[in-house]
């Protein structure tokens, strides 16, 4: 970040500029979101609870749906018994808050109808003593208290953590739930309503998207609206093929030909899986074959998910290979002869090496191997410099999370297992909607099941592309609501939330397999459907598909202004093949008097920032940039582009 000076009106000011990228706010974790579980359910994805007056279901949304707000929401039906009630889940889990930053954030409606306010205390459960359970004499509980009027429509409340104070004398009177130091873990997340007199006996009221943001909630131009879409961003498709051993230059062709033929439209990404023995032994053998030299050839770049294992015996039988193998050098020999073949490739491959290591079902996770961050990473950076040392060159290496962790334990804060910025290219995360219980899986938005480990890749790692390397998505079981949201529509939403909330994913690449799920894109006819209409109809997922593994912008050279229209919050992004400096941002209205001015001294050949324009009068302006080349005194560049404010 760069602190640069401006004027507006002619007052003096201070912002942030961000080069090359924008800082802004970001989902942190979902409690719920309740898109896509049935109407009328009253069993909810991990843990949730009720008592006294209070029961509760799924419902249709009482209003007409939105981006923000889907077709699900929470019923909270209350007969005043006893005058109390709560609903709440019990999380139980480690979430890296910064209570100077953090809001907790939910929608709620109170209909008229109910004439009376909806009197409530959110409580935030802090596990101090990491029991596992909320304990009030050993753990604090944080409260804010509510009353929310009736309205006609839906309310956007957001509270920052900070806000919230201490409700009882357990625990060790601080705000510390994190990863960090092992504090303490967030215990439960709870709603309890009193009646607040007046107003029917038996009132309805109505909650969603309950979820905690780093900054305020990302939104567009209503609490409704989903972020606005950059134009810089694209996301390149690909995909894993469940073929047979030693098929895998087949995979491109099989996949793309369940999409209309479209010229130029084809996958970026090939994603197949190498064991380090097949034949059922415990001798590392396995090479690079000339399917990855094919891919190649044909334009494709090759993703080896590379994985420390033999075939034939079970993940985590002790004749795995364990971190400690790795680095007191058994493997070493094999390790050297894999890259004198990566080598002799003729373009650059992408290797993913002991991915979803924060799981507790790979020989290589944490929980296998004493919880200790540092092994993971001595492996890793020891395999990294022994093909450096071998003279290979085109690689690109990928640590790739798992969208949750399992165990609930410290040591699985996967910040800590980065290997660091000279061994890792590219991070990634695999999104499945939704292995377990393998009797009758949860089903997960695409945006509860994205949210977590998204926000870690690119609140820390900023600076590295980073991909979707596993997508999956099951079909609805016989047992479902017919009526609730299905595959296709799954696929649809996620097309949404990848141009907003995650909007930093450069790659999306799905696993066209069955494995314990139906993840096959074309389980069913709505399923491809929609994947044709929302991603491959949708150039966002072919932009730039040419420029290989280094991202560029796929608008090319230009001053873009987004949203355009604008009801005052507005983007201004900026990209060259040169390098520039001296840019000087001047915003004029109809009548041509200067009404923003502010000058950049960067060197730079990209920028995005923001400006505030909501207290400027609606209507026409004009934005100019212009900036100098390199070492130039002389303007070399000046682009104006309309803005309407509304």
């Amino acid at each position: 970040m760069k602190l640069t000076e401006f004027t507006k009106n002619g007052i003096a000011a201070a912002i942030l500029l961000s080069v090359a990228t924008t800082s802004r706010a970001q989902l942190k974790s979902m409690v719920y979101d309740f898109d896509g579980l049935d109407a009328g359910a009253t069993s909810l994805p991990e843990g949730d609870y009720s008592y006294g007056d209070l029961t509760y279901e799924v419902s249709p949304n009482p209003i007409t749906a939105n981006d923000m707000i889907g077709d699900r929401v929470l019923r909270l039906n209350v007969n005043w018994n006893v005058n109390y009630g709560s609903f709440g889940r019990g999380i139980s889990r480690y979430i890296e808050f910064d209570p100077t930053k953090d809001v907790f954030n939910f929608f709620f409606y109170n209909p008229s109808s109910n004439g009376q306010n909806a009197v409530f205390d959110v409580m935030l459960g802090d596990d101090d003593n990491q029991s596992g359970a909320f304990e009030s004499a050993n753990d604090d509980v944080w409260i804010k208290s509510m009353s929310i009027p009736g309205s006609g429509g839906w309310q956007l409340y957001s509270i920052p953590l900070n806000s919230f104070t201490d409700y009882n004398t357990g625990g060790n009177g601080t705000f510390d739930m994190t990863f960090t130091g092992d504090k303490g873990k967030l215990c439960h997340v709870e709603f309890r309503f009193s009646k607040g007199g007046g107003g029917t006996n038996t009132p309805a009221f109505y909650l969603d998207m309950i979820a905690f943001s780093d900054g305020a909630l990302p939104r567009g131009a209503t609490d409704f609206d989903l972020p606005y879409k950059d134009p810089s961003d694209h996301c390149l498709l690909g995909a894993f093929m469940q073929e047979s051993l030693g098929n895998n230059h087949l995979i491109p062709a099989h996949f793309e030909s369940m999409f209309p033929a479209t010229p130029a439209k084809k996958i970026r990404y090939v994603n197949f899986f190498q064991h380090w023995a097949t034949d059922g032994s415990t001798t590392p053998h396995v090479m690079p074959g000339p399917e990855i030299q094919t891919l190649i050839n044909n334009g494709y770049v090759p993703i080896i998910t590379w994985e420390p294992m033999f075939w034939g015996y079970d993940r985590l039988d002790p004749v795995q290979p364990r971190l400690v193998n790795i680095n007191s050098g058994t493997y070493d020999g094999f390790i050297d002869n894999y890259a004198d073949k990566i080598k002799l490739l003729s373009d650059t491959v992408i290797i993913r090496f002991m991915h979803e290591f924060e799981g507790d079902w790979y020989p290589w996770a944490l929980s296998q191997n004493g919880g200790d961050p540092s092994a993971y990473i001595t492996a890793f950076q020891r395999v990294v410099n022994r093909f450096k040392a071998k003279g290979v060159t085109n690689v690109q290496w990928m640590w790739c999370l798992n969208s949750d962790y399992a165990p609930v334990k410290a040591y699985n804060f996967v910040v800590t297992a980065y290997p660091g910025d000279a061994f890792v290219d590219i991070v990634g995360t695999d999104i499945y909607n939704n292995h377990y219980p393998m009797s009758l899986p949860w089903w997960k938005s695409f945006r509860w099941q994205t949210t977590e480990s998204y926000y870690y890749l690119s609140k820390y790692f900023a600076h590295k592309p980073l991909y979707i390397c596993e997508v999956g998505c099951r079909e609805r079981a016989s047992s479902e609501n017919a009526g609730s949201q299905g595959k296709g529509d799954w696929y649809a939403v996620m097309d949404k939330e990848l141009q907003s909330n995650f909007h930093k994913a450069r790659a999306l690449i799905f696993f066209n397999s069955f494995h314990e799920q139906n993840w096959f894109i074309d389980s069913s006819p709505g399923a491809l459907q929609s994947l044709t209409n929302n991603i491959w109809n949708d150039d966002y997922y072919f932009k730039g598909n040419a420029v290989g593994i280094e991202e560029r912008h796929a608008y090319g050279e230009g001053l873009y202004i987004y949203p355009n229209p604008s009801s005052g919050l507005v983007n201004i992004s900026y990209t060259s093949n040169t390098i520039k400096q001296n840019f000087t941002i001047d915003i004029t209205n109809e009548a041509g008097v200067r009404v923003y001015s502010e000058r950049i001294r960067s060197v730079s050949n990209a920028f995005t920032k923001q400006i505030d324009l909501s207290n400027f009068q609606k209507g026409v302006y004009h934005v100019r940039l212009e900036a100098s080349l390199l070492n130039s005194s002389d303007v070399n560049i000046a682009e104006v582009v309309k803005l309407i404010l509304q």
